[in-house]
């Protein structure tokens, strides 16, 4: 299986020298050998595993505590620049 490191770099937004690609296809091709090896298993009688922890609902009740909650003014006061009660941010969209 060919693997097109170039074209995988570019939808990643990411630069590779031609040493780096070698090393990039040579690892994505192993990677490959693996998941093919992991495919020949035969798993028909195996259930399905989602969590090995045996721990369930480990999360706190979702209740305000008032001793750490700031005011709009606390929590606005050390921000550069705001408007009408929001933060302003350099805008992350085009």
């Amino acid at each position: 299986m060919a693997i097109n490191v170039k074209h995988l770099a570019k939808l990643v937004q990411m630069s590779v020298t031609p040493k780096e690609e070698k090393k990039l296809a040579a690892g994505f091709k192993q990677i490959l050998k693996t998941i093919s090896l992991l495919n020949q298993l035969n798993t028909s009688k195996v259930s399905s595993t989602f969590q090995v922890t045996g721990l369930e609902n480990i999360f706190r009740p979702d209740k305000i505590d008032k001793k750490r909650v700031l005011t709009q003014k606390q929590a606005l006061s050390n921000a550069k620049k705001t408007h009408q009660g929001y933060f302003v941010v350099p805008a992350i969209f085009k």
